[in-house]
């Protein structure tokens, strides 16, 4: 399915899309409505999973959903090239990566 900030097309079992706007609920970590905060919560979230469970691991997908409704593109793009270099600016990521190993990659079923 194409996913577009606060969009998403769903396949309905006729054959047709609908499109739908979805917005994550309410997080009470991020009470304001800056959603700067919880869109990079959502993208640590993701790789720390990623990190300890394996890419692949189909839960950590609840965090991608999630960054990627409320994310700018760019954001997202701009991350992901820090982290392919290894310069991604969070200490709560660094912290996370020392503390545990990292693990193998899911095979898919």
């Amino acid at each position: 399915s194409l996913i577009t900030m606060g969009y998403r097309d769903v396949e309905m079992p006729d054959g047709t899309v609908k499109r739908f706007f979805w917005t994550p609920k309410y997080d009470p970590r991020f009470p304001s409505y800056n959603q700067g905060p919880k869109c990079q919560q959502y993208f640590i979230d993701f790789q720390k999973c990623m990190w300890k469970k394996g890419e692949g691991y189909k839960p950590c997908d609840w965090f991608r959903h999630h960054y990627e409704h409320i994310c700018p593109a760019s954001w997202v793009e701009k991350w992901q090239d820090q982290i392919d270099r290894g310069v991604f600016p969070s200490k709560q990521l660094l912290k996370w990566q020392n503390k545990y190993p990292q693990a193998p990659a899911v095979e898919e079923e």
